[in-house]
């Protein structure tokens, strides 16, 4: 009867503070379940072998290329301006917007 009494699942404790507590206690109210369905179903939603909570390789290399390249952009717009101006890219666009062209 390893963990178990007469086919009685073994009962488990989860520690918490009592304003936690009152929080699982009220959703698995308004939920119309029990404390212990509650917190079994959520756990289970959150199964990976259910629902995956990794990206796979090739959507991991898609947000690094993604994110490569808006750090280039933002290397662009802080870069100096060829010449002596100091100015960076950014600071000349913030420059035209506030001065538009005749």
């Amino acid at each position: 009867m390893s963990g178990e009494r007469r086919g009685r699942p073994r009962q488990r404790s989860l520690h918490c503070p009592p304003e936690e507590q009152e929080m699982i206690r009220a959703r698995a109210k308004a939920a119309g379940k029990s404390i212990s369905r509650y917190v079994l179903d959520l756990a289970f939603a959150d199964d990976p072998d259910v629902h995956p909570l990794m990206i796979d390789e090739e959507e991991q290399f898609a947000l690094l290329d993604g994110a490569l390249e808006v750090r280039d952009i933002v290397r662009l717009l802080q870069d100096g301006l060829p010449g002596e101006s100091g100015q960076s890219l950014l600071s000349a666009i913030s420059l035209m917007a506030r001065d538009p062209a005749p």
